[in-house]
């Protein structure tokens, strides 16, 4: 008998990104002029959904956008990636929400965000919907609750992002034991919930329903926190970094994908960094990478995974 695709939702913001690509990044009064400009699909929920339908799973994207974002396209973009956009609404009088990103030749890049439509994201528009994975983004911990109370799922990941973890690093750990199974965060945020815990420690922030930590160290790689040890892999290099924009998304969507798919967390951690190692080669949030590329990686130069002190 054929086992049923996995599924997934995303919950958060679906965003227009507009890249500049530039010579530098301009400082005050200064005027960089543009090589190139292409317009796309963002945020962090949307570049999640796509880097899953291009492993092979379903994915419905949980959001709110303004009318613009049909208008140009952007919600064709993520059909046409396998994205069901069904739980998307769309608002006739809100600007969806927007992000301007300059890439420099070094691949540094610059954003400025408006949120727009997202703001109105509460959590609790889709009632008795069920999926194998759910993943939170760039959202507070009421819209975490929220949706993990509406949504039956087997696995609920959680990256809270920059703002929510400066906002609420108090209460993220307590809430996280209470409803996620993985928990994703990168140096600054994991200094910011765990206080002055060394990362060598961090076993001891688990409990409850929490299994994991996934700490992001950037060119680094990342280290996994588990019950039953620590977990560092190796950065994946595939080749001259452009652009590092979504790369923690997709790095959370293979992650999540292969832990569902084979239920072997050092193989999910292998194939994410695979995953984002190429994804950051690329321009575009959502340039990544499919399976037969992961795949290629994962059996002839897998990263190194290595007990973390």
């Amino acid at each position: 008998m054929k086992l049923e695709t996995p599924k997934h939702i995303a919950v958060g913001n679906l965003n227009i990104d507009v890249y500049m690509i530039v010579d530098y990044i301009p400082g005050p009064d200064e005027n960089a002029i543009a090589r190139e400009a292409y317009v796309g699909p963002g945020g962090a929920a949307a570049n999640y959904s796509v880097a899953v339908a291009r492993l092979g799973h379903r994915v419905s994207l949980l959001g709110h956008t303004g009318r613009l974002a049909e208008q140009l396209g952007v919600l064709r973009l993520l059909q046409e990636s396998g994205v069901d956009i069904s739980l998307v609404r769309i608002h006739d009088d809100e600007m969806p929400g927007m992000v301007i990103v300059l890439v420099a030749p070094s691949g540094e890049r610059t954003m400025i965000t408006m949120r727009g439509a997202n703001n109105l994201l509460r959590g609790d528009e889709a009632q008795g919907v069920a999926a194998n994975v759910l993943h939170v983004a760039s959202r507070g911990t009421d819209v975490l609750q929220r949706v993990a109370s509406t949504i039956r799922s087997s696995i609920v990941s959680y990256d809270p992002g920059g703002a929510v973890a400066r906002r609420e690093a108090s209460h993220i750990l307590d809430v996280a034991r209470d409803t996620v199974d993985v928990l994703m965060l990168n140096r600054v945020e994991y200094k910011l919930v765990a206080g002055d815990r060394p990362l060598s420690e961090a076993q001891g922030l688990l409990g409850g329903r929490l299994k994991y930590i996934i700490v992001k160290k950037g060119a680094e790689g990342a280290v996994l926190v588990a019950h039953d040890g620590l977990w560092h892999v190796e950065a994946f290099r595939a080749g001259e970094v452009v652009d590092t924009t979504g790369a923690g998304d997709v790095f959370i969507a293979v992650f999540n994908s292969y832990l569902v798919e084979r239920g072997d967390y050092i193989i999910a951690l292998q194939a994410a960094s695979i995953a984002a190692g190429i994804k950051v080669t690329r321009r575009g949030a959502q340039s990544v990478p499919g399976r037969e590329e992961i795949e290629k990686f994962l059996h002839e130069k897998p990263p190194k995974v290595r007990e973390y002190r």
